[in-house]
């Protein structure tokens, strides 16, 4: 029987589908970082049955869900949460119906911000499965996240999500839907190994992870690029040269939400929960650390700011990597509290990225290694080999957003809490130390 997640699996790459039935072993590894995504979907689609009072739920999947659903139907229910149909092969839940008059709207929920072009085929291949069971269709509305709303005091979810109408594009996808529906059945079936013209059928071939996956499985891996290395020497100093003592090393942890957990903070907004700072006076002196990390789950940006105002000078560079993350944080943290606006400016204006030195498209420093990627995580093991994430017990953002969760538990033990406050800090720590390091092999790179 094909799900409707089974043939949105098909719609995202035909090789990901084929390897769930076939080859589950083969599929990357289930994280934290997913796991919160999943839990967040579900926090998203229980608020949104406030819009609809009175509804009513129904339990069980496949031939069970069916059932429910034809009995509480037939009951005269209005609004159903999480109704089930079955028509021949096909099974899919919808994430509320609503009845209108002797037809039925579809509402699909979404934890994304706006109508992402996959989701008329989600929504069209329900509205095939409930027409085919003799349960007419009226309507198709998609609700998702108003990444505008800004929470004050109890959430209004009437404010906090947006119902869009898009029977239009669902009809539009409707024939590619029943197209694809046969041959996402054939995948069910066929447990051989998938074919080159199969294979060829991945809509991202260059970044679906899933054929990457299937083929380094079989042994063909692709060749990384080859990348002439390259420095300019001249263009890097003229860059450094914009720097200005004391240089403020600064790396902010945040925590995001698809639901606002904070008055002030809107959907999705980086709150910064921690950060690390290093200090250098002048070249020769010795760097100065400071740092802050909330242990409460509140809102942590007045007391970081208090914090971070006394740790942060007025003059002088603050170097970042990737100024956009760390100059949007600051932009919605004086949002949040106009008494720092003036503070927080002062700070953006001063930001210089350090990452810009190695984007691929500045071609300042560039290396086979890096892939064009000009991610830290990329660049550190290269210019800087003495400094690495792996001896960390936390060694990438997600996994620190997740653990501030566990942290500001209240039915977490204490020593544990302290021990993980402790990895919290050295990860945080280390982003800021691998900029000094970075800048520094600079400076000796254009001396030569």
């Amino acid at each position: 029987m094909l799900t409707k997640s089974d043939f949105m699996k098909y719609v995202e790459c035909p090789v990901y589908l084929w390897m769930t039935k076939h080859r589950p072993d083969l599929l990357p590894e289930d994280t934290p970082e997913k796991g919160r995504i999943l839990e967040m979907g579900r926090e998203v689609d229980d608020f949104s049955r406030k819009l609809f009072p009175g509804g009513v739920e129904v339990g069980g999947y496949n031939q069970e869900g069916w059932q429910n659903t034809q009995k509480i139907t037939a009951d005269g229910a209005k609004t159903l949460f999480q109704p089930t149909v079955v028509a021949g092969e096909l099974t899919c839940r919808a994430d509320i119906l609503e009845r209108d008059g002797d037809s039925w709207v579809i509402n699909e929920v979404k934890m994304a911000t706006k109508v992402k072009k996959e989701y008329p085929f989600d929504v069209a291949f329900q509205q095939i499965c409930f027409e085919t069971a003799d349960m007419k269709v009226a309507g198709t509305n998609l609700i998702h996240i108003n990444n505008q709303y800004v929470r004050k005091g109890e959430i209004d979810p009437k404010k906090l999500f947006i119902s869009e109408d898009i029977a239009d594009a669902v009809l539009e996808k409707t024939p590619e839907t029943k197209r694809l529906i046969p041959l996402a059945l054939e995948v069910l079936k066929n447990q051989e190994a998938p074919s080159e013209d199969f294979l060829a059928l991945c809509p991202n071939p260059r970044t679906c992870e899933y054929l990457k996956v299937y083929l380094e499985s079989v042994g063909q891996t692709p060749e990384p690029m080859e990348i002439e290395p390259s420095t300019d020497s001249t263009g890097i100093k003229e860059k450094l040269s914009e720097l200005k003592y004391p240089l403020y090393f600064l790396d902010y942890e945040t925590h995001s939400s698809a639901i606002p957990s904070f008055d002030g903070t809107r959907p999705y907004q980086n709150v910064p929960f921690q950060y690390s700072l290093i200090v250098m006076a002048s070249p020769e002196a010795e760097p100065k650390y400071f740092e802050f990390l909330a242990r409460k789950f509140a809102n942590p940006v007045p007391e970081l700011l208090i914090q971070l105002e006394q740790n942060l000078g007025p003059k002088g560079s603050v170097i970042v990597w990737n100024e956009s993350f760390e100059k949007g944080c600051n932009e919605e943290m004086a949002r949040m509290e106009p008494a720092y606006a003036k503070f927080l400016q002062n700070v953006n204006d001063r930001v210089f990225d350090l990452m810009l030195i190695f984007k691929f498209k500045n071609r300042l420093y560039v290396r086979s290694e890096f892939q064009k990627s000009a991610s830290l995580k990329k660049v550190l093991p290269i210019v800087c080999p003495e400094l690495s994430y792996e001896s960390l017990v936390i060694r990438e953002d997600g996994e620190a957003s997740l653990s501030w969760l566990t942290l500001t538990d209240s039915k977490v033990p204490e020593p544990d809490k302290n021990k993980l406050a402790e990895n919290m800090l050295e990860y945080c720590k280390r982003d800021t130390e691998a900029m000094v390091c970075i800048l520094k092999k600079l400076w000796k790179e254009i001396k030569k």
